[in-house]
């Protein structure tokens, strides 16, 4: 069974992860949402303004009452700022299966900052909240994302045809898991 905790705090060496707020639209617009390069291999658009962001927000804060979601800001500890996100997202209450998604700022890539987010939330999911497995994919232009994947622990399990539906059309994803088993290991 699941033990649903909700979007507890959580941290790493660098980096707070912890619920959004609505003072975060503004740090949120500036680093990462009104970025088409940031979203360009997402499923959604860059904002135009903050009022989408704001928007946004307020959609995710609302969720936070119920316990299944994880939404969590990435703030680094040393801006105390918000410089991306990553949530996961229960896929099968009863295969005990989620995904994770994550997004980072621009200025923030390259950093190691998406692996370490990454690890501490697959050691959540898997450790605290119970999952088996977790699951991710990201676009096979996207190399950089696989890697976060890999360098997490995420294991290569193949490419999947036409996936998702992205900025540039329908693309092919390469899908990465991580198995509660594979902790101890």
């Amino acid at each position: 069974m699941l033990n649903h905790k909700g979007t507890v705090t959580l941290e790493t060496a660098r980096l707070i992860l912890r619920k959004f707020v609505f003072e975060d639209a503004e740090n949120m617009f500036a680093n990462w949402s009104n970025d088409a390069e940031v979203a360009k291999y997402m499923r959604w658009n860059e904002h135009n303004d903050i009022n989408e962001t704001k928007k946004n927000l307020r959609n995710r804060i609302e969720k936070y009452q119920e316990p299944s979601t994880y939404y969590w800001a990435i703030i680094m500890k040393t801006t105390n700022n918000p410089i991306g996100n990553i949530a996961l997202i229960t896929s099968s209450e009863y295969d005990m299966c989620a995904d994770v998604a994550y997004c980072i700022g621009r200025g923030y890539w390259g950093q190691g900052i998406a692996t370490e987010a990454l690890k501490r939330v697959l050691e959540f999911g898997l450790a605290v909240v119970n999952f088996n497995r977790i699951e991710a994919y990201h676009s096979v232009n996207n190399i950089a994302s696989g890697r976060a994947m890999q360098k997490a622990g995420m294991k290569y399990e193949g490419r999947m045809r036409q996936k998702y539906r992205s900025h540039v059309g329908f693309e092919d994803s390469d899908l990465y898991a991580i198995l509660k088993e594979d902790l101890s290991r």
